[in-house]
């Protein structure tokens, strides 16, 4: 009997039918589950937040130049997609985190200003640089508070896309008294390294003790290399983009500054001594976007968490001591179900954020990290890795942390950047937040990177096969900004619409702090391209405990504790980087935090830190502190404290009363 068959065409159908079929399944099986009905608003009524945009920044006279060099000027606009950034601290020393360091791209400036509704103490103005800033081929990136003299006044510290860091130094003449309006007058300006001038494009910054002396050191990360002539107009010099698009290794130079000495007054000063060949393997010369620092196994040291675009993220571990610095690499276990791609350390993402929060509320933290994740495009993945408590794994290389991103329901969203853990309604569970978005514009170029993902990874490194990209491109501009928030099932629920209705940015940087002290943290959202916003927190009802951590002040010989309610008094001490605080919250979890110096890419949390308590009532909550003093020394201490804000300034000497510490 002769067989039968379907004619070609109609084979094809049916191929094409399958297809479909196996398609549409996958599909439905990537897509994140729906939230229950009604489960959004009941959620959502948590959180009372409201938000305004910024004013930018003025023009300078004549307008701003972007110069590119010969071989990239089809795609200038890309390369100018780093800068816009945020920093909440205080510096006017009024006790209370209402000043604002913000970078603004299209004027290619950086001002300080009150944060909007908290007086105007001082009239907004710019920094300015004098003979070290070059504005046609440079412009500032990265903005952080820290008091870099350890002086009891807040500095700045500035990094550029095109130019190594600049300082700026709180001037303390004798008659300097509180109260006394901000002005660029304040400040002087200095050189990160005197006398050295390279093309350096930094796209982020921390601070931490990474030798354990006791002081605050300097964390850099570079994007492209250095050296590299991307902003000098007509130049024909060498430059690669990244070698291939999931290990490359061609960036610019991670760096790290160790503290050497400062001094205070009218002509402030600070020293710094690099670190180098420090980074493990060829991390070093990753495409750096952030850097976080945090005390994983408490020992008084900061690890790293390095997260890179084009090629694997990287954990340090810290084993450094007083001038010498020493990181071991650690990696997640592979396994069968597991992809390579989501085990920590050998992902091949574009990461691009590093924050941390105990989620599991086993004490340790844990880490969220973004990375393109746009349906439809991109679709890479974002990281929740959470910890596995398997500490001991450490020692063998091994980092016990496991991605759980999607089962928790934080794995896709947009194209994103910085990252928040933050207990915004003081329930004592963390929402995580992101900053999302590449640029607003009006030609759609997202099937153009789309070829670009999928090219010959021995042709990405030439910018000749790059695609066009000038003002006027939008890549992912309008997704509204994520709000996650713990839902009853134990999975987050994106309340974006819901509690930020209309709030669509193309952000950067995300910076957090409690600007009015209310004990309820307002975020400010760095913008590209557009004006920055600021989102006021109006509280939920919850009660909430407050610290401001503080080191004595250089030279004060101050050796006991002291405790007292309320905010900081003027100068009254330094803030403590990297100190470790276990809260016991009575009816309920512990919740661990830790003295922020700057994590993520390119927004600043400030330095107090917040544990949401519910509607708790009991009167003194339990506290557990790891902490190093200014001359290195490790400390655990604990104390009680009852809801509300105090101010600890950590001695080297611990005095105790009563049997709590004094």
């Amino acid at each position: 009997m002769t067989e039968r068959r379907a004619p070609k065409r109609k084979q094809n159908v049916y191929v094409v039918l399958a297809v479909l079929g196996v398609t549409g399944i996958l599909a439905g099986f990537s897509r994140l589950p729906s939230p229950a009905p009604g489960e959004v608003s009941s959620l959502a009524a948590h959180y009372s937040l409201s938000w305004q945009n910024i004013p930018p920044a003025p023009m300078p006279p004549g307008g701003v130049v972007f110069p590119i060099m010969k071989k990239a000027w089809h795609f200038q606009f890309y390369l100018n997609l780093i800068g816009a950034s945020a920093a909440l601290g205080d510096l006017d020393g009024d006790g209370l985190p209402n000043d604002l360091c913000l970078t603004d791209t299209r004027a290619k400036s950086i001002t300080v200003l009150p944060v909007p509704g908290t007086g105007n103490r001082y009239a907004r103005f710019e920094l300015d640089f004098g003979k070290y800033f070059d504005r046609v081929t440079e412009y500032p990136s990265v903005c952080r508070i820290a008091d870099l003299n350890e002086d009891g006044l807040a500095d700045i510290f500035v990094a550029f896309w095109g130019r190594p860091p600049l300082l700026l130094l709180r001037r303390a003449p004798p008659e300097l008294k509180p109260g006394e309006p901000l002005s660029m007058e304040s400040f002087k300006v200095q050189e990160l390294i005197p006398g050295y001038f390279q093309r350096w494009w930094s796209s982020t910054a921390t601070f931490a003790d990474i030798d354990g002396d006791g002081h605050q050191d300097i964390i850099i990360g570079d994007y492209a290399a250095d050296g590299s002539e991307v902003t000098t107009p007509n130049s024909d010099g060498p430059f690669e983009m990244p070698a291939d698009f999931t290990r490359a290794r061609n960036g610019g130079l991670s760096k790290i500054f160790l503290y050497a000495g400062s001094t205070s007054g009218a002509d402030p000063t600070v020293s710094y001594r690099e670190a180098h060949d420090v980074f493990p393997g060829d991390g070093a010369h990753a495409w750096t976007l952030a850097i976080g620092a945090a005390d994983l196994d408490r020992d008084g040291l900061s690890d790293l968490y390095v997260a890179n675009d084009f090629g694997p993220d990287e954990l340090l571990w810290n084993h450094s001591r007083p001038g010498q610095v020493k990181f071991q690499l650690l990696k997640g276990e592979k396994g069968f179900l597991i992809p390579e791609s989501m085990v920590l350390g050998n992902d091949s993402f574009k990461g691009m954020s590093a924050d941390f929060g105990d989620i599991n509320h086993d004490g340790i933290f844990d880490m969220f990290i973004s990375n393109i994740s746009t349906p439809f495009a991109m679709s890479e993945s974002h990281f929740l890795w959470t910890s596995t408590g398997k500490m001991d794994q450490m020692a063998k290389g091994i980092a016990p942390w496991v991605d759980r991103g999607d089962e928790l329901g934080v794995s896709h969203s947009a194209w994103a950047w910085d990252t928040r853990f933050e207990d915004v309604d003081n329930d004592g569970e963390l929402e995580l937040l992101q900053a999302t978005g590449l640029v607003k514009g009006k030609v759609d170029r997202w099937a153009d990177f789309g070829q670009l993902a999928i090219a010959n990874d021995t042709f990405i490194k030439y910018p000749q096969i790059w695609p066009k990209f000038y003002v006027g491109s939008e890549v992912d501009g309008h997704y509204p900004a994520p709000f996650y928030a713990l839902g009853p099932e134990g999975r987050y629920v994106n309340l974006a619409k819901s509690v930020l209705p209309g709030f669509t940015p193309a952000s950067r940087g995300l910076a957090v702090a409690d600007v009015d002290g209310d004990g309820y943290p307002e975020l400010v959202y760095a913008n590209f391209w557009e004006d920055s916003t600021y989102i006021k927190n109006h509280g939920s009802g919850n009660r909430f405990l407050g610290l401001h951590l503080l080191l004595p002040i250089a030279g004060s010989n101050n050796e006991a504790m002291k405790i007292h309610d309320g905010h900081p008094a003027w100068r009254e001490g330094t803030p403590a980087i990297g100190a470790f605080v276990e809260a016991d919250v009575p009816g309920g979890r512990s919740q661990i935090r830790q003295v922020d110096g700057g994590n993520g890419h390119s927004g600043q949390r400030s330095p107090e830190i917040r544990f949401g308590l519910g509607q708790t009532t009991a009167s003194l909550i339990p506290l557990k502190i790891t902490w190093r003093d200014l001359h290195g020394g490790l400390h655990h201490d604990e104390m009680a404290l009852a809801p509300g804000y105090h101010t600890v300034v950590l001695g080297s000497k611990t005095e105790k009363t009563g049997g709590q510490d004094k």
